[in-house]
């Protein structure tokens, strides 16, 4: 068979026409794979554009889950009903990927001037805005991003939680010249030696040997400094627990507070050394000093003392943490979390709050107010829906959290050059003390009159059973006290003392029940025998 050859000036060989022909069928192919795999998912990860006026909170009251708050949008889990529902509601949707149940996402903060190309060889890039980008990546690929100086927020298929009914609790009346006192007791020095003593475990990137020592390291402090109670909270059995210190609230201890700092770090050799002064000794030693100081004060409200773990994997610890807290019921009031607060050129500390939920803007306010009343730091409130640190699981399952943070970053970030430095010294990690400890005073006040810090007072409680005659419970009751005795103590006297060991009444052995007791501390003590029983009566 002959072959003509193309008019002139076509440039069309029968070669290039074969290849031209195949090219379009490889698209058509493409095309018709990509339309029957969008016809055929049953579910889809999507971009929400919010217009002027719309927010996350009006999708999520639309029965669209929520899975991300980003800046001027919203990513959400949609069907094909969903879908055009929310097309037809005039939101701007991008299809970003299908079958989002089964694959593993994470937001990757950059800061300005990084090459977000650098991130490709650890996943696909699916979306992005002027913080960061969404990623699909897997597990073992999130453990290389942490040799890069990034940030990361893990996202799941658990819907985030909008609401505006958390009620703001009034904070307790606690004396001034108390919370004066409790603020001179920081000291920069200790808080030096702690940030010393966290360096020196080498490295505290989550899945270490090391990691798990400093972590039980943490936990011996908060025992030494006076907790009620302390335990590690184990998530991943690959990754060094979470480790947590209790002060028990005298009148409402199912009011919890929370003083939160990650313990581990990274740097671009995580494995073997990984030093984190400022990134994050300093959010842990701010959680630390704080419980050294209320060493010897009982607080009204339970206050609970946490370092972290799996924060530079996405905030991993803090989600399970928070999530178990949310299945349990647990009433958290606040959150207070401090990440990266050793470094500064500019003596100025920002409290971030969230749009998410507008009540901690006035947790921000109050934060600040404390700041200018008990100490020299300078600090102001600052919007800004940040998932770059643990707060963001707080926030995430619907509860108030706050967070401190610098207005500046150390170029040592995520380095092994993380270590503490000369005052106002650029090239380390911690370089600013003073402003490091007027944070930990701002915080000790803020703590002290949110959950009603108080110097123990009356009677010392003690137990003796061979002199007890009677049982009183339960040790925690709402407004009634249960008196049993043994028949041959019935009629048995006792007396019910308040917090200063003064006499209230009269107790009969009976059965008896005591009714209309205020919220409170009190005192069961038997008349003859000097055995002292406490209990706590809730709202």
């Amino acid at each position: 068979m002959q072959c003509k050859a193309s008019p002139p000036g076509s440039g069309l060989t029968l070669g290039a026409a074969r290849l031209s022909i195949s090219s379009v069928r490889i698209r058509v192919g493409l095309f018709l794979c990509l339309f029957v795999a969008l016809t055929s998912a049953s579910s889809w990860l999507v971009r929400l554009d919010l217009q002027p006026g719309r927010s996350a909170t009006d999708v999520s009251r639309a029965g669209v889950p929520v899975l991300f708050v980003g800046s001027g949008y919203c990513l959400c889990q949609a069907d094909n009903g969903v879908l055009q529902q929310l097309r037809q509601a005039g939101f701007g949707v991008t299809v970003l990927d299908t079958e989002p149940e089964s694959k593993s996402y994470v937001y990757v903060m950059t800061a300005a001037g990084f090459d977000r190309k650098a991130l490709e060889p650890f996943g696909a890039i699916l979306t992005e805005d002027e913080l960061g980008v969404l990623l699909r990546t897997t597990e073992d690929a999130v453990l290389g991003l942490n040799t890069l100086p990034v940030e990361l927020c893990g996202i799941g298929m658990e819907p985030v939680v909008l609401r505006n009914d958390r009620r703001v609790p009034e904070p307790m009346p606690v004396l001034d010249s108390l919370i004066r006192e409790l603020v001179s007791r920081v000291s920069a020095e200790t808080s030096e030696q702690t940030l010393v003593r966290l360096r020196q475990f080498r490295t505290r990137y989550s899945t270490t040997d090391s990691c798990r020592r400093a972590i039980a390291w943490v936990r011996s402090r908060f025992a030494d400094y006076g907790c009620d109670s302390t335990w590690l909270d184990t998530f991943r059995s690959n990754y060094a627990p979470n480790v947590i210190g209790m002060k028990l609230g005298r009148m409402n201890p199912r009011q919890l507070y929370v003083i939160c700092g990650h313990v581990d770090c990274t740097s671009e050799s995580p494995n073997t050394l990984a030093p984190g002064s400022d990134d994050n000794a300093s959010g842990a030693n701010a959680v630390l000093e704080a419980c050294r100081v209320f060493q010897g004060i009982e607080f009204e409200r339970t206050v609970l003392f946490i370092g972290f773990s799996g924060e530079e994997q996405g905030l991993v610890g803090s989600d399970s943490f928070v999530r178990r807290s949310r299945d349990r019921g647990d009433s958290i009031a606040l959150a207070i979390n401090f990440d990266m607060v050793s470094y500064g050129l500019v003596d100025s500390l920002l409290i971030v709050y969230t749009s998410m939920l507008p009540q901690t803007e006035q947790f921000a306010e109050f934060f600040v107010a404390q700041a200018d009343t008990f100490t020299d730091l300078k600090c102001r409130k600052y919007l800004l829906n940040d998932p770059a640190s643990d707060h963001y699981s707080f926030w995430k399952y619907g509860y108030l959290a706050i967070r401190g943070r610098y207005r500046d970053r150390t170029p040592m970030y995520h380095t092994t050059g993380d270590t503490i430095g000369p005052f106002h010294y650029v090239n380390c990690g911690t370089n600013n003390m003073p402003l490091h400890v007027e944070l930990i005073r701002a915080l000790v006040a803020t703590v002290a009159k949110l959950a009603g810090a108080h110097v123990p007072v009356g009677i010392e409680e003690g137990y003796k059973p061979q002199a007890t005659r009677y049982k009183s419970g339960p040790s925690i009751v709402r407004g009634v006290l249960r008196m049993v005795g043994g028949r041959q103590n019935t009629g048995y006297r006792a007396e019910l003392l308040d917090i200063a060991g003064r006499k209230i009444m009269e107790l009969r052995i009976g059965p008896n029940d005591v009714s209309g007791l205020s919220p409170g501390v009190y005192f069961v003590r038997g008349r003859q025998a000097q055995a002292v029983r406490k209990v706590v009566v809730t709202r």
